[in-house]
C-alpha cells in the first residue's frame, strides 16, 4: 500500500483564525481597544478608592486653608489684644494698691482728721465697726459724727471722693444745730 500524501494550498484569505485574517491595521485598533479597555479596568479596581480618598483630602485640605485665613485674622489681632490685656492687668495691679489686704483703720482716721482740720470741722465721734469680708475686699464700716458749716461739709465730702482709698459714704444725715453750724452723721465704708 503506497500512500501519498497532498498538500492543498489555501489562498491567504483562509488561512489563520479571524484575528490573523484582518487587515494590520484591524489588528492595531483591536489591539489599543483592548489594551484601553484592560487599563480602565486595572485603574476601576486598583485606584479608585484611593482617587476617593484623594478628593477627601482635597476638600477637608480646602476647608482647613479657609480655617488658617480666619486663624491669620486671629493671629494678626493677637498683639493688640495682648497689649489690651497687659494694660488690663496694670490698671488691676493700680486698683489692688487702693484696696490694701488689711484694713488700716489709724492711718484712715489720721486722714480723716487732716481732712476735717482743712475744712474747718469739729470731729465729734469717730467709731470703727466690725469688718465686713466681701468678694474682693474687705468693706471696714466706719461711723463719724462732725460739726461744721455746710460748706465745709460739703468740702469734706469732696475731698472724700478724692481720698486715695475707695470710700463709701452710706447713710449721710445732717442736721441743723444752729443757723451758723451744722452737723453730720455718716457711715462710711
Amino acid at each position: 500500500m503506497a500512500a501519498t500524501m497532498t498538500t492543498v494550498v489555501k489562498g491567504t484569505e483562509e488561512s489563520g483564525n479571524f484575528f490573523s485574517r484582518m487587515a494590520w491595521y484591524y489588528q492595531m485598533l483591536v489591539l489599543l481597544l483592548l489594551t484601553a479597555l484592560l487599563i480602565w479596568g486595572t485603574d476601576l479596581m486598583l485606584y479608585s478608592n484611593t482617587r476617593k480618598d484623594t478628593d477627601s483630602i482635597k476638600e477637608k485640605a480646602e476647608k482647613l486653608k479657609a480655617k488658617n485665613v480666619q486663624g491669620s485674622i486671629i493671629v494678626q489681632n493677637l498683639p493688640a489684644v495682648e497689649q489690651t490685656l497687659k494694660e488690663k492687668r496694670e490698671e488691676i495691679d493700680r486698683l489692688r494698691d487702693l484696696l490694701p489686704d488689711q484694713v488700716q483703720i489709724s492711718s484712715v482716721y489720721d486722714n480723716i482728721k487732716d481732712f476735717l482740720r482743712e475744712q474747718k470741722l469739729e470731729l465729734k465721734r469717730f467709731v470703727h465697726m466690725k469688718s465686713v469680708s466681701l468678694d474682693f475686699y474687705t468693706a471696714q464700716p466706719i461711723q463719724i459724727e462732725v460739726t461744721g458749716s455746710y460748706d465745709s461739709l460739703g468740702q469734706f465730702f469732696s475731698r472724700l471722693g478724692f481720698y486715695s482709698r475707695i470710700v463709701s459714704v452710706t447713710p449721710a444725715s445732717t442736721t441743723s444745730t444752729c443757723p451758723v453750724t451744722q452737723r453730720a452723721s455718716s457711715l462710711a465704708r
